[in-house]
Parts: C-alpha cells; structure tokens; sequence
C-alpha cells in the first residue's frame, strides 16, 4: 500500500524554497499523516497564502452604462443625431440626445437589476470538500483551503487546488481541462504524485495535500490570463431563431426604405436634374415648403426621414426584454423552487423538455438508506453480526454524503459491536464501472480483503461484462447451482419488496499478493430500504400531466426498478440494461423509446439513452443524475439536472443544480422556464408585428401621397413604443400543457399575420378618412395644390400607429381570446395606458400636430373594433398554423396521484407520446451554441446583447478554484462546462 512516506516527489524543490513562500507550508503530522492541520497552522497559512481565490476585475458601473450606447441598434440612433447636427436641426437633435440617454439609462437600470440578481445566484453554487482538521472530517467552502490541508478525493470530485496524494488507491483522474488527453491519467504514477487544480477524479479515492491555491495553482494562472482576454457566450436556439427573424425585418425594411427614397427622388422629382446636389440639398432642408412667395414647391424627403423609419423597424429593447425575462426567471427559479441554472439559455431547453430520463436514489427516492438487520442474508459459514461488520470495515466513515457508506457504518453502530482488533489498511474506492469496492483490513498477523457491492459482481467480477479492476474472483461455490440459486432467489425476493441489496464476500489474506490462489467467499446480502420521497408519485403525475414523460434509469436491480416505479406511478416496463445493449442496432432504439426504465445500467447506458432521445427521436431530453458516473449522460441531454448532493463533476456537466431534494423543484422549473418562453415569444412576435405595421403604413403612405411624419416624432414613437413594453418581463404568463419550442417558422408567420392585417387596416383607416365626405373631420394627405399634408394629418397617423401597436401586446400575449385569457399584469396596463394619454397629449397639444378632439375619438373607437376582430381572427389562424395553445396550467401545485392500472398508464403514455412527436426540433438545433469572443471588440454588436450579464456565457461556470470579484462576496469558478464531451467510460 501506498501512504505518505512513499512519495514519489518532494513537495517543493528545495533549491527553491528559500524563494517560494510554499516553503511555509505545514508538516504533515509524522504520527497520523491525515489529522489535517491544528487551528493554530491553519491561521498561520491563511494569513501567509489567503484564500482558494483569484480576483479578477469586476466591470466598473460606467462600463456597464456606456454599453448602452454601443451595439447596431443604438448606433443607428446615434446616426440619427449626427444627421439632425449636420443640418443644424438643434431641437431634433436636443431630443434625440435626450431620448437616447433616457433610453441607455432604463436599460442600464434593468440590465443592472438582472445582473445583480445573477450574482446573488452565484453564491447558490459554491462547491465543498472533505477535508480533515484537528483530527476530524468537516465539509467545507474550497475558498477555506489553505496550504497544507488535508482533503479527500472521491470520484466526481473535481481537484480544489494542486493536490500532492498522500494515501488511498491509485486514482484515475481526467486531466483534459488542463492537458486536453482524453485518457484519464494514473495518481501517483508515471506523471508523479501532484494532482492539479481543475482535474477531475474519475475513479477511485485518496487523501492528499493542498500545496497550492489561488493564482498560484497551474489552472488558476491560466484562467487569470485568459478570462483577461476572452469572453465565451452560450447563445439558445431561441436566440438563434429571434436573430433570424430580426435580420429578415431588419433587411425588408431596408429594402423598403430605399424604396421610399427612389420614390421620393424619381416620381417627386426630389432627385430633380443634379442627383448629387439633391442628396446634398437633403441634407441641408429638412423639407421646403411652399409659401406664398414661392409658387413652386420640391419635396425633398431628408435622409433622417428614412433612417428613422429604418430605426422605427428595429426592436430597439429586444435585447434588454429578453435577458430580463430569462434574469429575473433564473432568479425565481432559485428562491422559490431550489433550481440554479449554470446558463440563461438553458430556460429556453427546459420549457422545450418533452422527455425526463431520471436517476432513482436520492431523486426519485430519499437515499436516506436504512439496513434492515433483522432481513439481513448470512452465508453458511457466516452470521448476520459478521456480515454487518465486514460491511462496516469495507466502508469509509469520512464519506459522510454516501448514502450506502453512511447507513452501513450507522447500522453498525447501532448493533454496538466493536471493531477492535481490526484495522483498514487500504481501501479501493467505488467505480461505477466496476460496481465494487475492496478493503484490506489487519486483524492481528492476519489480513483479510473484504468485498462488497453489486450482488452479481460480488459472486463473478465478470458478471454482465469484464472490468478494468485491478482484483478479479469468481466465490468459492461459483459452481454449487444450489447456492447460487438460493442468493440470486433470496436477492430476487429482497429486491421484488423494494430492497436494495449490497453483497460482502471475504477472502483470508491479501487478494492481491495471492493472485489467482486467493479464495474468496460469499458472506452475504445486506438489504437496504431507499423508499420513495413522498412528492415523487405527485411530481410523477404533475410532469406527465405538463406531457413529459419520465424514464427511471438506475444501477439498481430490475425488480427493484420495477417496484419503485410501480409505487410512484411509472409503467412497470423497467428492463435490465444488459437487454439494451446486446439488442441488435435496429430494434434498440425501440426498446429504449418503450421502455418505462432501465436497471443494472452502466454509465455508457445513461449517455447511450439520451443520444437516442435526442438525436435519433428528435426530442429535448432531460437528465438528473448525482455522480461522477452520470456526468457523460448530464453532458449529453439538452438539460442536464444534478440534483441536491451532486458531486462536482455533475454539476459541472448540469444546466440546473437542484438545491433541494428530489424531483418537484424540476417541475417548477418546467412551468417557470414556459412562463418565460411565453413571454418573451409574446414579445418578439408583438414587436416584429408592430415594426412591420410601422414601416408599411409610414412607407405606403409616403408612396402613395408623399406625407411623411417628422422624423423626430417617428424616433419618439419608436422609443415609448420600446419602453412601454419593459413590463413584459413582470406579465402574468401561464404555462402550457405542451412543451414550447422555437419553432422560426411559426413565430415570422404570426408576426407577419399581426403585421399585414393590422397595416392593411390602418391604411384603410388612414385613406377612408382623407376621402371623408365631411370636410370638418377629413384628413388632408396632399395639401394644399399638393403642397404636402397638414400637421393633423401627420398627428392623425401618428397617434393611431401609436394606439395600435400598443393595443396589439394585449392580444399577442393572449392564448385564447383576450377577454378569456389570463389578465395582463398592471405593471404592462399601466405602461401602456400611460403611453397612450401621453402619445393623445401630444397628438393634441404639439403645435406641429393639432390633432381634432373629434378624429382623437374616431381613433380610439376605430382601434378597439379592430383589436376585438383581429384577436377573433388569431384564433382560427394559430389553428391553421398548428400553434394552438392547448391547455394552460393554472397554478404551480402537484397533482393529486391517480391510482391507474398498466392499461391505463399505457393508454395516457401513449397520448403523451403523441405529443412528443409534435415536439421534435431540427437536427441543427439539437445542442448549444459556444461562441468565443476577443474581448477587445465592441461586445453584442450585431448580436441581442447581455453579456455583461453573463459570467464567461455561464451565470456560475463550475469548478474548483474559487475566483472572487473585486467589490463582490466570492464566487466559485474553474473550468467551463462544455456540452457533449467525450466520456471518459
């Protein structure tokens, strides 16, 4: 056995130990290597190294401010502004300036609110770590760590700081963040003994010795310097499909506006003979017009007229509504259900989730395990006390968040037996790959190896198939059929009543000195009850009811799965993961879509189920898994779940980290990240709408007429038009019963319905009232002798494209008919009713408009007529286009259980996957976008913004050393989550 004085390196390089200040670090104790450090060494080294951190530059608020001003949209402002100054427009330009300063600071405010409420999330993820101390195991904050710690090292752990192995197995760990290997490295071994920050230890468990934090670990200085220099972005698939949508309106708009121009300067001569000198006339008049001392009048349409129906095109606050809506929804989801995303674009893969693949201990059951004593299973040869004891003596009383060490050494305690005499020498950590572990214990001159694990690998290390373990056996009475029948019916009847079964087999000697020579012998079961949490069977039947399916997915034995689905309210199809994988390829994709679980699974198994959800179904698929073993899996499905008690390879490999236990905070997640999806749908179809409404009703009115409302009026109405709709984010949204997927198609079909009904409206409204037989009341579009249309005219015009594309968020928002549907929030009623008393003021009272009291109340009659039509009109067109809605959940409560028979729940499972087959994405759309980026470019320039929203594209990227923010409480950091890894199995 390796221990601390075998080391296979110094700690430091004594040449330079004068220099380095590690050389302070704290002896190991020479008596007990692993009682850690006294309070006293502990003080000594906090006060010479500090803590596990590494600071970095928090960005200043003034950053954050004059990021306002940067991107394409508000340069298009800007634009506008140094056009006005050109032609010496001082007003224009005055409240152009000031719109776009009242614009940067609301979107500073509410871009401030989110980013706060992300760093408040943070601090929900911070990792712990074993480590020993004045002689005892405490779980603690890795920024606590100091040089000279002492820490143990279990699969799944992701190395706190550079690490020197002191005592354990030869772990296997994966170095790839740092090395980029794919194959895990041997600890200690050809690379010696110092296992580095960042790493990831994939199999076995060791105790070693922090001697080095911070800034000074390997990975630590490197990620200071890169997080210098770049930023990474995770960008949704929703984020993708708006983008789309917005570069097609933005480029038909300006299709449209050249339009506009050549027909200004062509068929209104605005051009006139000298092309280029009317382009500079433009620039230079803002338009003539005709005076009684001037008889001839030239229509030259300025340049800001067509920019700013360029800027009235443009969703202006799409970018802040959206990373709102996902901010204050990743907030809610942490106070109010327990569940942190790690991405923002994550919300967006949970409200599509049609399939749950779940892991059973400690998610769908409490793994709060109990030994059931008196069902305890003895060998011939053995008793019940022995069988415990082996037990007890193959397990680790340090890893007190194993749920089967923890209840195997309390139920030792509780038969108040003693251990002495016997003392672990060695202990072989659990592999999920090989489902064991191994103890060498001393009794005396004697050595005993001591097993347990998975029945069938205890009986043949070559049950199911070969393994990489060092030890391999087949028990003594392999070939007594009687025997082996009476243990796998004994197992059978334990797991056939809900028992988990552990197996001991015990070997006199060391096993690994005697080879093959070794004799191993079969001690017994030891049954463990895992009984299911009590809101499982209600998050059960509240997930199918909001159709997503859940498939259990466990190491358990198949009758196991099958009672425990059986009592939470699954199908009782739970197959042994030994039938998936030795189905042929053609019929295994079946077996995996009708099966209701699957047992006995290896870690490949959960990965292989999930790529085929995903990739071959076509379905957003979930993953809730706890350990080192399920990281592949959670890394492969679209929504990664670790749930409470992960270790850190899980949750570095997860979307959302449940911070409570069991399944119901996955539910509402589900129905909060579908209240955000409607949301922010709501409000990229309203706003594609209402642009198309604008420049279509602004640009055929000038075609046909040549009236153009002043080019500050149209940024005016574009800017409250944006601000009015900043309540969306605070809308009182409901989630659906069919899962919400970002579908381009259905979202541009809509805005384009919304669009072209509501401007082929306005047009008729706008032209039947310039043709009115009731001159007192008509509109003037022309002028006099054609000498451009009047103030009213313009305030006409102005004050109805205002009116209805404030009026449209009402019915866009609405599933059903509007006077059906949940109400809107007043914090958005209240936005828009004051935007429409100050647009009707202004319309009013401006002395360029002067809009009639009579034609103000023609307006708002017109405008409610057509709201009623439109939103009755919706309904037959979401139809037609299959967005129906479906049924709305109306509150976050579970569902009463319904007892059902296998009939019926194959009956509902078959509804449910009806629905599925409505709910597959594209092949492009089926994993998340990474985008790095230099930071030295001007951020979010052509994107939808919100990365200095964003910590590196993550709310809290996982790792093992703790970066701390200037100004800011610390947060954890380390490397970044990456999607789709290559497993290390």
């Amino acid at each position: 056995m390796k221990d601390a004085e075998t080391l296979t390196e110094p700690l430091l390089d004594e040449e330079g130990a004068a220099a380095d200040a590690y050389a302070n670090i704290p002896p190991l104790n020479p008596e007990d290597p692993l009682s850690g450090l006294t309070d006293e060494q502990i003080k000594q080294s906090l006060a010479t190294f500090g803590k596990n951190e590494i600071f970095i530059p928090e960005t200043p608020l003034w950053k954050l401010f004059l990021k306002q001003f940067i991107g394409f949209l508000p340069i298009l402002i800007e634009l506008a502004a140094i056009v006005s100054i050109a032609v010496r427009d001082y007003t224009d330009f005055g409240i152009i300036l000031a719109m776009l300063v009242i614009n940067a600071c609301l979107g500073f405010h509410e871009e401030y609110k989110a980013k706060k409420s992300l760093d408040e999330l943070s601090h929900q993820l911070e990792s712990e770590v074993a480590v020993r101390r004045n002689g005892e195991t405490l779980q603690l904050n890795v920024k606590e760590l100091v040089p000279g710690d002492v820490v143990l090292l279990v699969g799944g752990t992701i190395v706190p700081a550079d690490t020197q192995w002191i005592k354990g197995d030869t772990v296997s760990v994966d170095t790839a963040p740092l090395t980029g290997e794919p194959i895990p490295r041997k600890y200690p071994g050809e690379h010696g003994d110092i296992i580095l920050s960042g790493t990831t230890v994939v199999a076995g468990e060791c105790y070693g010795r922090v001697i080095r934090t911070g800034e000074h670990t390997e990975i630590g200085n490197a990620q200071k310097e890169i997080m210098a220099d770049k930023t990474v972005t995770v960008v949704s698939v929703f984020q993708k499909k708006i983008m789309l949508v917005v570069q097609i309106l933005v480029s038909a708009s300006f299709a449209l506006v050249i339009a506009v121009l050549l027909v200004q300067g062509l068929y209104y001569n605005g051009f006139q003979n000298n092309v280029s000198q009317t382009i500079l006339d433009a620039l230079h008049v803002a338009s003539s017009f005709n005076t009684p001392h001037n008889q001839r009048f030239v229509i030259l349409l300025p340049l800001t007229t067509q920019l700013v129906i360029l800027i009235a095109s443009i969703p202006i606050a799409l970018p802040l509504v959206l990373q709102v809506n996902m901010a204050l929804g990743a907030s809610h989801l942490a106070t109010t259900y327990n569940a942190v995303v790690t991405s923002l674009p994550a919300l967006q893969d949970i409200a599509s989730m049609s399939m749950l693949c779940s892991d059973k201990t400690g998610t769908l059951t409490t793994a709060n395990m109990s030994i059931i004593t008196d069902q305890i299973f003895a060998s011939d040869g053995f008793t019940a006390e022995e069988v415990i004891l082996y037990g007890f003596l193959c397990s680790n009383a340090d890893k007190k968040d194993d749920p089967i060490d923890r209840a195997i050494v309390s139920a030792f305690n509780d038969t108040g037996n003693s251990k002495d005499g016997y003392v672990q020498t060695e202990i072989i950590g659990f592999n999920p790959s090989v489902k064991r572990v191994v103890a060498f214990v001393k009794s005396g001159d004697k050595t005993l190896t001591i097993a347990k694990g998975l029945p069938a690998k205890i009986l043949d290390t070559e049950a199911g198939a070969p393994d990489d373990h060092e030890l391999q056996w087949k028990v003594d009475k392999i070939n007594d059929h009687a025997f082996i029948k009476s243990v796998e019916a004994t197992d059978t009847d334990l797991s056939s009543s809900g028992y988990k079964t552990i197996a001991i087999a015990v070997c006199e000697g060391n096993a690994r000195e005697l080879g093959d020579a070794a004799v191993w012998k079969f001690a017994g079961l030891l049954p463990m009850l895992d009984p299911p949490r009590e809101d499982t069977p209600a998050t059960i039947e509240s997930l199918h009811h909001a159709n997503i399916s859940v498939k259990m997915i466990t190491g358990d034995h198949a009758n196991v799965g099958k009672e425990t689905s059986r009592l939470i309210g699954l199908g009782t199809n739970v197959l042994p993961g030994e039938e998936m994988r030795n189905a042929p390829s053609e019929t295994k994709n079946d077996i995996i879509w009708n099966a209701d679980g699957f047992a006995a699974v290896l870690p490949s198994d959960k990965r292989e189920i999930v790529l085929v959800l995903r990739n071959h179904f076509g379905l957003v698929t979930g993953m809730t898994g706890d350990g080192v073993n399920d990281a592949a899996a959670l890394s492969a499905a679209q929504v990664g779940i670790a749930v409470a008690g992960a270790t850190d390879a899980a949750k570095n490999a997860a979307d959302l980290i449940l911070t409570e236990e069991g399944l119901s905070p996955i539910y509402g997640a589900v129905l909060e990240s579908r209240r955000i999806f409607a949301r922010i749908k709501a409000y990229v179809v309203y706003r594609v709408a209402a642009s198309i409404v604008l420049v279509l009703t602004l640009s055929i009115v000038i075609f046909v007429t040549s009236c153009a409302v002043d080019s500050l009026m149209i940024i005016i109405l574009a800017l409250i038009n944006d601000v009015s709709m900043i309540p969306v984010a605070y809308d009182n949204a409901k989630a659906t019963t069919k899962p919400q997927l970002p579908v381009a198609k259905t979202l541009v079909l809509q805005s384009l319905f919304y669009g072209l009904v509501q401007a082929g409206l306005s047009l008729m409204f706008i032209f039947s009232m310039a043709y009115s037989k009731n001159d007192e009341y008509a509109l003037d579009l022309y002028g006099p002798n054609n000498e451009g249309c009047t103030g009213e005219s313009k305030a006409f015009i102005w004050f109805h494209l205002v009116m209805v594309t404030e009026l449209m968020i009402f019915s866009v928002r609405a599933p059903r008919f509007v006077l059906l549907s949940p109400l809107p929030s007043m914090y958005l009623v209240g936005s828009v009713f004051l935007t429409l008393i100050l647009g009707g003021l202004l319309a009013c009272l401006l002395p360029n408009f002067g809009l009639h009291g009579a034609n103000l109340g023609f307006i708002i009659l017109f405008n409610v007529a057509s709201f009623i039509i439109v939103d009755l009109m919706k309904l037959q067109f979401r139809k037609m286009i299959g967005e129906e809605p479906g049924d709305v959940i109306d509150n976050d409560e579970l569902l009463t259980p319904q007892t059902r028979t296998e009939t019926q729940k194959t009956v509902e499972k078959s509804e449910r996957y009806r629905t599925h087959r409505e709910s597959i994405v594209g092949e492009a759309d089926r994993c998340h976008c990474v985008e790095v980026k230099s930071k030295s470019g001007l951020p979010g320039f052509f994107s939808l913004g919100g990365d200095a929203m964003m910590d590196n594209g993550y709310i809290k990227p996982m790792g093992s050393i703790n970066f701390m923010r200037q100004n800011q409480a610390p947060t954890i950091r380390g490397p970044h989550r990456t999607k789709q890894v290559s497993s290390p199995y």
